[in-house]
């Protein structure tokens, strides 16, 4: 009698897509070989020589075990496994971006962002992209950047793994500030699904999207969604935050983000299909959280684009929504940015302090005279000069300082370049920006780029003065800061 025998199999083990077919190649049998399976999850057709069985898998997911035995009795046991992929890892990606240089940091962010959209996880699987370090970039510079990617840890799929090459350009662009303002904070209060606002950009004319809203429903969804006729290209330059509930860090967050792109023109380029919606963001919420976000859009060739806020349930980010009502406030519209937002003063030592005070009025509607208002200036890119002179012969100290005088406030200042900070301030105090030691004789110009916050509370003066401020804003919860702990109710903040 011939012992019996384990069959040679080209695999011991198969994974297989639902329809998908595998062949296996058998080794050494007496034919004929019949296989057979516990679960019936495939079909096996086993050729006539024996040699190869072809597995058909069927739209079920599981397990199964096919059972190989040819006519002297030798035998093989391969388990099947039948699932879906966790996803799909792109081989390749285009990325166009603009900025003058880029920072390596956010490009970074946005090639993962772009990867991780393109990835198209599994619900239920994780997506894991290694940080990609991107070389310094510059208008014209082209770079092809590899990307580790992994998608899974839901047992339910099998795991996949690659590497997504992503081309990035940074195309040149002649930077164009925003000259129209899209103010959008009414309703501010969210409760259902449904459009918030809505807004046409044009070659003619960059926007400012200023968006700020919080959720009052158990869960919602708020995106930005652009819409073209035509085939179109459009730069956004964006900064969001959100969702949260700490009302003050969410403006303030948006804010600082945008000034540390704005500068450097540094955005995307977005290819937009005729008539095919495009979901710029889709940020989930729950109740009592907020979402802001301040956006630079410019349309390069093509357009119009339709731009439309929404708050949605998942999945239904749909551009045709019907307009929300309002809450009565009219804190939205159309704004002509042309010309607003720019201040000068000069100060001179030894005399009296110089002031520039903002966000105390709304920007001057477009048309003229159309409803809504913007008192506090929110979503305008300020620009303000102070020139320092010292006529003396000795040198002399000089502090630009801010003031609020409305309320609660916190700020973020680019001056001359560089990024200033300030914390959460109430009292009508002055409290310190930067100092200054102005030589004798010596003239001195101090440019400022600010931007209002959203839930910061204005008007707020900005000044140089001799006098030496408040070197920092109290702690939030100190008897002179925003939120005093004797303040019951008083909102989060940082």
């Amino acid at each position: 009698m011939l012992a019996v025998a384990a069959l040679v199999t080209s695999l011991t083990s198969v994974e297989m897509n639902p329809a998908q077919q595998v062949t296996i190649v058998v080794s050494g049998t007496v034919p004929p070989l019949t296989a057979t399976l516990q679960s019936g999850l495939v079909v096996a057709k086993v050729n006539d020589a024996g040699t190869q069985v072809t597995l058909t898998a069927t739209q079920a997911t599981g397990n199964d075990v096919l059972q190989l035995v040819d006519a002297v009795g030798d035998s093989a046991t391969i388990p099947v496994r039948v699932a879906f992929n966790a996803g799909t890892v792109p081989a390749a990606l285009s990325l166009t971006v603009t900025g003058n240089p880029v920072d390596p940091a956010w490009l970074s962010a946005q090639i993962a962002a772009a990867v991780g959209k393109a990835a198209l996880a599994a619900p239920g699987a994780q997506t894991t992209i290694t940080s990609p370090s991107p070389p310094p970039m510059a208008p014209g510079v082209t770079a092809s950047i590899p990307v580790p990617v992994q998608i899974g840890g839901d047992p339910a799929y099998f795991d996949q793994s690659g590497v997504t090459n992503v081309t990035v350009q940074d195309v040149p662009l002649v930077q164009q500030p925003a000259q129209l303002l899209f103010y959008d904070d009414d309703p501010e209060s969210v409760d259902a699904a449904g459009a918030l606002y809505r807004g046409v950009v044009t070659q003619a004319a960059p926007v400012h999207l200023y968006t700020y809203h919080e959720d009052t429903d158990d869960a919602l969804y708020f995106s930005v969604v652009l819409q073209s006729p035509v085939a179109t290209r459009i730069q956004t330059i964006d900064a969001i935050a959100g969702a949260s509930a700490d009302v003050m860090s969410v403006g303030h967050a948006v804010g600082v983000q945008y000034l540390e792109e704005e500068p450097r023109d540094e955005g995307l380029v977005l290819a937009l299909e005729p008539g095919v919606p495009y979901v710029l963001h889709d940020t989930p919420s729950t109740n009592g959280q907020h979402v802001a976000e301040c956006l630079y859009l410019r349309v390069l060739s093509g357009g119009p684009v339709s731009m439309t806020v929404l708050s949605h349930v998942p999945g239904a980010a749909a551009p045709a929504t019907s307009l929300l009502p309002g809450d009565g406030h009219h804190r939205t519209g159309v704004f002509d940015l042309t010309g607003f937002g720019r201040a000068e003063a000069t100060y001179a030592a030894g005399g009296p302090d110089a002031t520039v005070t903002y966000g105390a009025g709304t920007p001057p509607s477009a048309p003229a005279g159309a409803a809504g208002h913007d008192f506090g200036g929110y979503g305008v890119l300020r620009h303000i000069v102070f020139t320092l002179v010292n006529p003396t012969d000795t040198e002399a100290n000089a502090y630009l300082y801010e003031q609020p005088s409305g309320g609660s406030v916190r700020s973020s200042f680019l001056v001359d370049g560089s990024l200033v900070q300030l914390g959460c301030a109430r009292l009508p105090v002055a409290y310190e920006i930067q100092a200054y030691g102005l030589q004798p004789h010596a003239t001195y110009e101090v440019r400022i780029e600010t931007m209002t916050d959203g839930a910061s509370s204005y008007p707020l003066t900005l000044g140089i003065t001799a006098t030496p401020p408040q070197p920092q804003t109290p702690p939030i919860r100190s008897p002179d800061g925003c939120f005093p702990e004797q303040l019951q109710g008083a909102p989060a903040g940082n």
